[in-house]
C-alpha cells in the first residue's frame, strides 16, 4: 500500500478509528464480534478497489459501511466471502499487472480452503479458484499450472465445506427481498459493461487495466454474492455488506458514463 496516496492513509484511518470504536462497544457491553469492524473496514476497502479501481471514493464508502455494518451489531459471517472475493477480482482483473507465480497459486490456494469452512466462506473459496481459472483463460498464454491449480483450489474448498457440513440440506428460499435484490445487482454486473478504465494496472509499467477483465471481474463478483446470499438461506443479510460494495461500484459507474457523454 502507497501511503503517499490520500485515499490510502484515510483508509488507514478509518482503520484505527474502527478499533477504537469496537473496543467502546465492548466495553460498554456489546458483542466481542465488533472486534471485527476494523478488519471488515480493510476488506471492503480492498475489494471496492478492484471493482471501481479509477475511484477512490468507492472504496473509502464502502469501508465505513462495512464497519458500521459490524458495529452496529448485524451478521459479520460474510466477512470470509469478502475477503475471497476480493481475492478473485484482483486475479482476474489482474490490478497488479504480472501473471501469478507458482507460490502465489498455492498461497492463494490455502487461502480458498481455510476460508471454506462455512457457506459464505466456501463461496469466496470457491471464487478464488473460479478467477483462476477465468484468468488463464483471459491471458495471451495459457498455461497448465493455472488450470491445476483452480481444479485443486476448487476442490480442496468443496472438501473442507463439505466436511463441515453446512451446506443447505433443503433447497433455500430465493424469494426474500434480499436474496431478490441481490440477484437483480448481479444481473446488472454480468450485463452492464464499465466505462473503460484509465487506472494504471501498475505504475512501473505504464499499462492500463483492460476493460474486458473488469467486466468479468464484476460479473464474477456478482454472481459469486448471489450465490452466498441465495445459498444461506435466511442467513442472507450476511452478504448484504459485499453486495453493497458491489452496488456502489455499478453506480459509481454509471455516474462515470454520464460524465463521460457530457462533458
Amino acid at each position: 500500500m502507497d501511503l503517499s496516496l490520500a485515499s490510502n492513509q484515510l483508509v488507514v484511518g478509518l482503520v484505527g478509528v474502527g478499533l477504537i470504536a469496537a473496543a467502546a462497544v465492548v466495553v460498554t457491553g456489546g458483542s466481542v464480534s465488533t472486534w471485527w469492524a476494523p478488519v471488515y473496514i480493510g476488506l471492503a476497502w480492498a475489494l471496492g478497489r478492484e471493482l471501481d479501481p479509477d475511484h477512490p471514493s468507492t472504496a473509502l464508502i464502502a469501508a465505513i459501511g462495512g464497519g458500521l455494518w459490524v458495529l452496529a451489531g448485524f451478521d459479520a459471517s460474510g466477512m470470509t466471502a469478502v475477503l475471497g472475493l476480493m481475492i478473485a477480482a484482483r486475479l482476474v482483473l489482474n490490478s497488479t499487472g504480472r501473471r501469478p507465480l507458482l507460490t502465489d497459486y498455492v498461497g492463494m490456494g490455502m487461502i480458498a480452503a481455510a476460508l471454506s469452512f462455512t457457506i459464505t466462506g466456501w463461496v469466496g473459496g470457491f471464487g478464488v479458484a473460479l478467477a483462476m481459472y477465468i484468468d488463464d483463460r483471459m491471458a495471451e498464454e495459457h498455461r497448465q499450472m493455472g488450470l491445476a491449480s483452480a481444479a485443486v483450489t476448487a476442490l480442496a474448498a468443496s472438501v473442507v465445506v463439505s466436511a463441515a457440513q453446512v451446506f443447505p440440506q433443503e433447497v433455500p428460499d430465493a424469494r426474500s427481498a434480499v436474496v431478490i435484490g441481490i440477484g437483480l445487482m448481479a444481473l446488472v454486473a454480468v450485463v452492464r459493461e464499465p466505462e473503460a478504465p484509465v487506472s494504471l494496472v501498475d505504475s512501473r509499467m505504464k499499462t492500463q487495466l483492460v476493460p474486458g477483465r473488469l467486466h468479468a471481474s464484476r460479473a464474477m463478483v456478482g454472481v459469486l454474492i448471489f450465490l452466498g446470499a441465495f445459498l444461506s438461506g435466511p442467513d442472507a443479510s450476511a452478504m448484504v455488506p459485499a453486495a453493497g460494495v458491489m452496488v456502489l461500484a455499478l453506480a459509481s459507474n454509471e455516474f462515470e458514463r454520464i460524465r463521460r457523454r457530457t462533458r
